[in-house]
């Protein structure tokens, strides 16, 4: 999120404390990193979070049985759109974007378009819409979700010439939701600005931007699945390789192997753990979606700022 946060007056020791409880249940599953601790947003206050029928963005969605964090992970049905993605000539990971993303090859490159709006509820939907749901966060965030324009260009045959990220989109997951870096606005500490995520690990930046900075729980939950592509071409996925084990992550985030996806070895991206340095959240830790640098170079993009 790129703004000045307002001060909330809350200690370290009193922010890990407030997550223990979801820490304490996923020790036991995070792919051998039994000691991490994971920020939780908030607390709920209306029951575990529906994706429900009556949101419309939840359409062609199915809940999964698997909750973290008060998030549903959830399965999108996009045999609508697969016969014209693949008449295009797109396969593997491409095929697995939900169809309220925008997929068009054109050359060498697919331009994605998407509106940034989470296909699930959440307490950052104005709370007239049919998607919002109740919660709580840790600090809470100004800004309600507005549907974007957005249209990237994604190159089919990513370079190696990496460079840093910067500030605005650096990717978009399947569901269309917009990446960020792992790192706030300037003076800002990305580990508290966790506890504005809502439950699914989301949140607005001015202009009702939705994004995520880490492992979105309603799309990937310590394993292997697919969340999404970078501006740079390379794909991201979970925590773990597709056998299951923990892979080991160059400097980008990412290295190469066989994914779901493919059969032969290519390189891409995982979620990763990182450990924060800042003064008021030293040693916690948490799972994120970048490391603040691309593997390749990044495509264009309108409306990523």
């Amino acid at each position: 999120m790129r703004y000045a946060m307002r001060v909330v007056l809350v200690s370290s020791v009193e922010f890990l404390l407030g997550c223990s409880s979801d820490a304490a249940a996923l020790a036991s599953s995070d792919g051998g990193a039994g000691d991490a601790e994971v920020p939780d947003s908030g607390k709920k206050t209306d029951g575990a979070i529906d994706t429900g029928t009556m949101c419309s963005l939840a359409t062609n969605t199915t809940a999964t049985t698997t909750v973290t964090s008060e998030c549903t992970l959830v399965t999108r049905d996009v045999s609508s759109c697969q016969a014209l993605r693949m008449s295009q000539g797109l396969g593997g990971a491409w095929l697995n974007f939900s169809c309220r993303v925008a997929l068009t090859k054109s050359g060498s490159n697919v331009t994605v378009g998407a509106d940034s709006q989470p296909d699930y509820k959440s307490n950052y939907f104005s709370s007239t819409d049919a998607c919002y749901t109740k919660y709580t966060t840790t600090f809470p965030d100004p800004n309600s979700i507005s549907a974007q324009t957005l249209s990237m260009s994604i190159p089919l045959s990513p370079s190696t010439t990496g460079q840093a990220m910067g500030f605005g989109v650096v990717g978009v997951a399947i569901n269309g939701v917009e990446i960020f870096d792992n790192v706030a606005a300037p003076g800002d500490d990305i580990f508290l600005e966790a506890g504005s995520f809502d439950p699914c690990q989301g949140h607005p930046a001015p202009g009702g931007r939705y994004h995520y900075h880490a492992e979105p729980y309603s799309i990937s939950s310590n394993d292997s699945n697919l969340i999404g592509v970078m501006r740079d071409g390379y794909f991201i996925y979970g925590r773990l390789d597709k056998d299951g084990t923990v892979p080991t992550l160059d400097t980008n985030g990412g290295h190469t192997s066989a994914t779901p996806d493919s059969t032969t070895a290519v390189y891409h991206y995982h979620v990763n753990l990182q450990t924060s340095t800042a003064p008021a959240t030293v040693g916690t830790k948490a799972w994120f979606l970048t490391t603040g640098t691309y593997k390749g170079a990044p495509g264009t993009c309108t409306g990523c700022n």
